[in-house]
């Protein structure tokens, strides 16, 4: 008796050419992942600040990205568990940044093949030729935060052009959702806030008219910001970290 055989589906070209993009860029900043500080960087800057911020779980430069340092400050412990001693701690802190980077080249292609109709070799090129530009290569290869908040802008994008050919309240919750971990992130990324409202009031202007969906909305945007009680907390069990001046006392 033969064993039953299931034929697995075969990928599209659509999504070879994404994944293919993805490893390609994966590739790249492996091979170019920053493992070191130099000299000027270890007297203070942004690096510095986000390595030990996720190091230590300590807050991090003004707002203090709660949400991308508690993440950062897992990932160190979990990534450097995982992978053992083939890279040095400050590869594994950079390659934080390099899972940010690839989920934001996926969101991109996928974006790419929307806006193109399917025209996977464009799609590709132009995802290609952002993962290699220079401002994102170094961003993706060096710990900091801006690639996850590339990921959160294209993300809403993403779920603006899907609520508007399916018109379904969930999609707006979790763009709201977004909203709020980008508040509680790089508050930069809240630049595309008042386009994405114009664009989705700009389809359905009926939403004014409905309350609690409104209030449903907000809630999920505020969810997120409870995030900064960490920033909070660590500074009052830490006055060290703020570095002049006394840090109140906020537990007791």
């Amino acid at each position: 008796m033969t064993a039953p055989r299931f034929p697995l589906p075969r990928p599209s070209a659509n999504r070879l050419a994404g994944l293919v993009v993805v490893l390609l860029a994966l590739g790249l900043y492996l091979v170019t992942l920053d493992d070191g500080l130099r000299l000027e960087e270890l007297k203070g800057g942004d690096l510095i600040t986000h390595q030990y911020a996720q190091v230590e779980g300590r807050p991090s430069n003004a707002p203090g990205y709660p949400l991308y340092t508690i993440g950062g400050w897992l990932w160190f412990r979990v990534g450097g568990l995982i992978l053992g001693h083939s890279l040095s701690p400050v590869q594994v802190l950079s390659l934080y940044s390099t899972l940010w980077s690839l989920a934001a080249l996926a969101t991109l292609y996928v974006l790419a093949l929307r806006v193109t109709k399917g025209r996977w070799p464009l799609g590709a090129a132009t995802t290609g030729l952002y993962a290699v530009t220079y401002f994102f290569w170094y961003y993706s290869v060096s710990t900091e935060q801006y690639t996850s908040a590339v990921f959160q802008t294209l993300l809403l994008l993403w779920l603006a052009f899907r609520w508007q050919e399916e018109r379904q309240d969930r999609l707006l919750g979790w763009m709201a959702l977004v909203v709020g971990t980008g508040a509680a992130n790089l508050v930069t990324t809240l630049l595309i806030v008042p386009p994405l409202v114009f664009f989705v009031l700009s389809q359905d202007r009926g939403l004014l008219r409905r309350p609690r969906l409104l209030a449903r909305l907000a809630g999920l945007a505020a969810l997120p910001l409870l995030s900064y009680v960490f920033v909070y907390v660590r500074g009052a069990q830490h006055p060290e970290w703020r570095g002049v001046g006394d840090w109140p006392i906020a537990l007791s």
